[in-house]
């Protein structure tokens, strides 16, 4: 205990540190404020997690998007960590493993209980939050997915699909953790009925975990320039504004109220 004021002394600037017995770095940022001087006991993690393109890899750099930038300015009992995933391939499973890394960093290096981390993501980081929080760390204290999905590009073949489609029952049957998925009208990366039958699968959960499936009529409402393409609806200007208050600042207020007194 008497080293935690050290540790804690994170700076905002780029973060790479590399894990007691795991072989994946966590590197990324803080967007605005940092664990240094905080109980972590008493204090909200977001870990966001960008999406992945192969054209992309290699050149992430930190960054949150408007939705998530207002979880640290409405809340001064948050930190948002942006973590990113900079190699050149990486299947749909390596995402959750590197945002595992992460919250045992937090966790076991920095002391935060699992139940103030909330993951979110978006396209293969929204994925690798669902499974990270469905597989390894059922209690956390929330997820936020946006567009979840790491299988390329539609069409998808028979395989695909059915693959596609059973991993979703599989999130759905052992995800224990409140949440927000958010899914598109429209998008180029699923279908909207690769979730159909997900909240049969939840078990009586359904009030803890949301899903909010945007019709194309809102979709350009929030995100104009998502006419071709539904699956950065998230970036639109008026995203934000449209969920924000309704949506995500009710699941912050939520793993508020369940911290350890």
């Amino acid at each position: 205990m008497g080293d935690r004021p050290a540790r804690l002394r994170m700076r905002a600037a780029l973060l790479a540190l590399l894990l007691a017995g795991c072989a994946l770095p966590v590197e990324g940022e803080f967007a605005g404020r940092t664990l240094a001087g905080r109980d972590p006991a008493a204090t909200l993690v977001v870990i966001y997690n960008h999406g992945f393109s192969r054209e992309r890899a290699g050149t992430y750099t930190p960054a949150v998007p408007p939705i998530i930038q207002r979880v640290s300015e409405h809340n001064p009992d948050v930190v948002v960590f942006a973590q990113l995933r900079n190699e050149a391939t990486l299947s749909s499973w390596d995402h959750s493993t590197y945002i595992e890394s992460s919250v045992a960093l937090f966790h076991r290096e920095f002391g935060v209980p699992l139940e103030n981390i909330i993951l979110a993501g978006q396209s293969c980081g929204a994925w690798g939050a669902l499974q990270a929080a469905a597989f390894t760390y059922p209690a956390l204290g929330g997820v936020i997915a946006l567009a979840p999905t790491c299988h390329g590009r539609r069409p998808h073949s028979v395989t695909v699909t059915i693959q596609r489609r059973n991993e979703i029952v599989q999130i759905a049957q052992r995800l224990r953790t409140p949440g927000l998925i958010f899914l598109y009208e429209g998008d180029a990366y699923y279908d909207l009925a690769d979730w159909d039958g997900f909240e049969d699968h939840l078990s009586g959960r359904g009030r803890e975990l949301m899903m909010l499936r945007v019709h194309r009529a809102q979709v350009l409402e929030v995100c104009p320039r998502c006419a071709g393409d539904s699956h950065a609806a998230y970036l639109g200007p008026g995203f934000a504004g449209a969920f924000y208050d309704s949506h995500v600042q009710p699941l912050i207020d939520g793993a508020r109220r369940r911290l350890s007194p």
